[in-house]
């Protein structure tokens, strides 16, 4: 079977009705999907179709001209995927979200995902003058001015890009971190894009640590399915909400979320201790 997307797979799972619904309620309750039931009435059998939406937090989307028409940008980034999908322009920290409904009208793919992430070292860094920014989006983020080169490059050869950041509050000069290197395209998003001009060398997605004593930065590990897990970690840490869903799951059989329960759409993300997630 051919895929639209990388890395797709099919999913079967053999169980009653019942047990086929609640799964499915389950799934729509943690993330934006499409679903589709056949019954085969000679075989008194029905077949429950999921769909879950290709957009992963951290992958850089370059946006079909209606739905940047509607949204008022070109380029976001993937910043939670929950019932809603968050996206955030890095150029103005205007945040949007789409529920499932509102995506599956227009679907997109990510243009960029995190497995493409490169190393950048942050060579000098100048916060950008504060404006009043109604954005909720704004009181976690500030943009600025930064210069960086990719760590394969650096002591090499003098390759350095200005960019503007919207990690402004975190970094500093000497600081590393992982972004989507777009030095290589500067003819535009594509055809099936508003974009028309020069894309931005770079655009940093987050910041990592560096490991002196091994010289290497310490968010990606080799090998594609431990670098998944490695991610899928990082993400417990940084959503309580999703970490407290995991741990209810596997350590109470008898925890059924709420169907009522509402999912407030917030940008402080606090940190979650690893140990929690290793009991």
């Amino acid at each position: 079977m051919e895929y639209p997307y990388d890395d797709m797979c099919d999913i079967v799972v053999k169980c009653s009705v019942a047990r086929a619904g609640h799964l499915v309620d389950c799934i729509r309750r943690t993330v934006p999907i499409k679903t589709r039931c056949d019954s085969i009435p000679s075989e008194i059998k029905y077949h429950f179709f999921v769909e879950i939406v290709p957009i992963f937090c951290g992958d850089l989307i370059f946006l079909p001209p209606n739905i940047a028409a509607t949204l008022g940008a070109n380029i976001v980034i993937c910043t939670r995927v929950a019932k809603k999908i968050t996206l955030l322009d890095p150029f103005t920290l205007t945040a949007f979200s789409l529920k499932a409904d509102e995506y599956w009208n227009a679907p997109f793919t990510h243009s960029f995902t995190r497995t493409q992430l490169v190393k950048y070292v942050v060579l000098d860094i100048v916060l950008q003058e504060e404006e009043e920014i109604a954005a909720a989006a704004a009181k976690k983020y500030r943009l600025a001015d930064a210069v960086v080169a990719r760590v394969e490059d650096f002591g090499n050869n003098d390759t350095t890009f200005q960019i503007k950041t919207h990690l402004g509050h975190i970094l500093k000069s000497g600081d590393y971190a992982l972004g989507y290197d777009l030095s290589g395209r500067k003819e535009g998003g594509g055809a099936n894009t508003n974009i028309n001009g020069d894309l931005p060398a770079a655009i940093l997605i987050t910041k990592s640590s560096y490991d002196e004593e091994n010289g290497r930065i310490v968010v990606v590990v080799e090998g594609k399915w431990e670098s998944d897990y490695q991610l899928f970690l990082k993400d417990l840490q940084q959503d309580t909400r999703l970490t407290f869903r995991v741990a209810a799951m596997y350590r109470n059989q008898t925890y059924h979320p709420s169907s009522g329960e509402a999912i407030r759409e917030h940008f402080t993300r606090p940190s979650v201790p690893l140990e929690e997630l290793q009991d």
